[in-house]
């Protein structure tokens, strides 16, 4: 397994920030937040990049924990793809490297994110970006997927985590063959 490693410049726009960092994971998260963290999983010494927002915290990051969790949308993606947030474009260039996706819709919420990060992430002619929120956005008529992975939950959603994956579920079921939504979950 290989982790997915982003090159994504540091920045930042109003509320939101990208904060790249080296170390491994007894000095990554403090680095990038500011504060001590522990990790959930080994990281090794590297560079991670990390999508940040205020006061959220840690919206998406590249480390192996990361791609673990990312594990059913590897494992899924087939044909034409839709994908809930941007974040750090962490999924474009494993996407682009499988021969088996022919489109990728991505729906990112936050323009501060698409500004921080859409020019610096790999993407070629079959990704396409639209602006708008996953729990009111309306898919154009006929628009059909068959793979939809959500990655759109953050720390400030009024729903729990296994709520949202619920009403996600329910709300692009019309949509999409097949659905996967990220978890916080520690993959074992």
């Amino acid at each position: 397994m290989t982790r997915v490693q982003v090159n994504i410049p540091e920045g930042s726009i109003n509320d939101w920030s990208i904060k790249v960092v080296t170390g491994d994971s007894s000095t990554i998260f403090t680095d990038a937040l500011g504060t001590p963290a522990t990790s959930l999983r080994e990281e090794p010494y590297g560079k991670y990049t990390f999508l940040l927002h205020n006061p959220s915290g840690i919206v998406m990051l590249d480390t192996t924990l990361e791609y673990l969790q990312h594990e059913p949308l590897w494992q899924g993606a087939t044909g034409n793809v839709l994908i809930g947030g941007l974040g750090i474009g962490f999924v474009n260039q494993k996407l682009m490297d499988n021969p088996n996706v022919t489109s990728v819709t991505i729906v990112e919420k936050n323009q501060e994110v698409i500004d921080l990060v859409w020019q610096h992430c790999p993407k070629d002619s079959r990704f396409t970006l639209v602006h708008a929120d996953m729990e009111t956005w309306i898919p154009p008529e006929g628009s059909y997927w068959d793979y939809g992975w959500f990655d759109s939950w953050i720390n400030n959603n009024p729903m729990r985590p296994d709520e949202y994956a619920t009403f996600i579920q329910n709300r692009f079921a019309p949509y999409c063959k097949e659905i996967g939504v990220w978890s916080p979950e520690f993959p074992t």
